[in-house]
């Protein structure tokens, strides 16, 4: 991937731009069905027995306490509990396969049509882009963006696999390797174009997928999650905007979510109202496309902001009905605008912002002689 300046990297025509990615992830969400941490069943024993699906807690079941945290970790019952019943090993390995493979194609055929075009193509290359630098391409939000949709995508992966008849950890390593896979198709697709593959892109997948893996392992999706949300985007006038590639993700913002309503009773905590709140890391940048050097952010956020899924459910929404079940999805995901503030720190200014929504953002001129 060639540079030219700090911000010159070649995501030309948005490869990874906002309105593609949140298309794509909710097509992901309406094919996979409700996530594990979207589903309440048996609240026993702390509510720690949801895993993937709504299921009570069972004999089979080892709680392992850390302090004043409880976990269900049961590594070694997961066939004997969650195997689905009628299904035989051949049949659920190809439903297994047919998920798996679609995924990777799936992934293929969406570089191809959107990213890989003629006049793209060049001969194969890898692009070191860099991590959350300065001077790195969007400033590392493309890598937050990778590590979130990979969490995602391994969590609706999980759901589908053990629709498909696998036991909870058989399910878990099919997603992590299904999201290996497609993640590093995309990159040796993009080693042959002008983007370029990128090992970190690659690793970043993994993480992301791992991470979700190790949560869903100790059925800890009603406590952390992640997320992605839009924010309003501020760029310069025509005529004094930089002449940088890639995509502007200014009005984009990741969140890692600590989720009271799972929290809480983890504690031996009554949740009350707290369970409507969630306490959020977030991370963004700002200006990396059309500012200067001088104007652009990089923010490390915490905020406070509302359990829309947990808060729809109080009202009576519910995870089983037709529209129930695809809305409550899609916002286990994604944040709706202005349902959470707080304080943000620029590692390029050394300042610290808010309260705010993360989209406070002066994007600056540029005067040419």
């Amino acid at each position: 991937m060639a540079r030219s300046g700090s911000i010159h990297a070649v995501r030309v025509g948005g490869r990874t731009g906002s309105g593609r990615r949140i298309l794509g992830a909710a097509l992901v969400l309406a094919l996979l069905g409700v996530p594990a941490s979207a589903v309440h069943g048996d609240q026993a024993a702390l509510g720690l027995c949801t895993g993937a699906e709504p299921r009570p807690c069972s004999s089979a079941s080892t709680l392992y306490r850390a302090g004043p945290l409880v976990f269900d970790l049961n590594p070694g019952s997961g066939a004997a509990r969650d195997a689905r019943p009628g299904l035989d090993a051949r049949t659920v390995r190809n439903r297994s396969l047919l998920i798996g493979t679609g995924t990777v194609a799936l992934t293929i055929a969406v570089g191809w049509m959107a990213w890989w075009v003629p006049e793209n193509r060049r001969s194969f290359h890898i692009a070191n882009e860099g991590w959350f630098d300065r001077d790195t391409y969007s400033g590392g939000a493309d890598k937050a963006s990778h590590f979130v949709l990979a969490a995602m995508a391994q969590e609706l992966l999980t759901s589908a696999f053990r629709k498909a008849g696998q036991d909870e950890a058989a399910a878990n390593w099919w997603a992590l390797g299904s999201v290996s896979i497609a993640g590093l198709a995309l990159e040796v697709g993009d080693g042959s174009s002008i983007f370029g593959a990128s090992w970190e892109d690659a690793v970043t997948n993994v993480a992301g997928s791992a991470t979700q893996m190790v949560l869903n392992r100790a059925h800890l999706n009603d406590t952390i999650g992640f997320r992605m949300g839009k924010v309003k985007r501020r760029i310069p006038p025509p005529c004094c905007r930089a002449d940088n590639y890639g995509t502007d993700y200014s009005s984009q913002i990741y969140m890692a979510d600590l989720k009271l309503a799972g929290f809480l009773p983890r504690v031996g905590v009554e949740p009350g109202a707290g369970r409507f709140l969630l306490l959020s890391v977030t991370y963004g940048s700002k200006g990396y496309r059309y500012s200067g050097d001088e104007w652009r952010q990089r923010n490390l956020g915490a905020d406070v902001g509302l359990n829309v899924p947990e808060i729809l459910r109080a009202l009576g929404v519910r995870d089983d009905s037709w529209w129930g079940k695809p809305l409550l999805t899609f916002l286990t995901y994604f944040r709706i605008p202005y349902t959470a503030f707080g304080w943000r720190y620029d590692f390029n200014s050394r300042r610290w912002s808010g309260p705010d929504t993360g989209d406070r953002f002066d994007p600056g001129a540029i005067i040419y002689d």
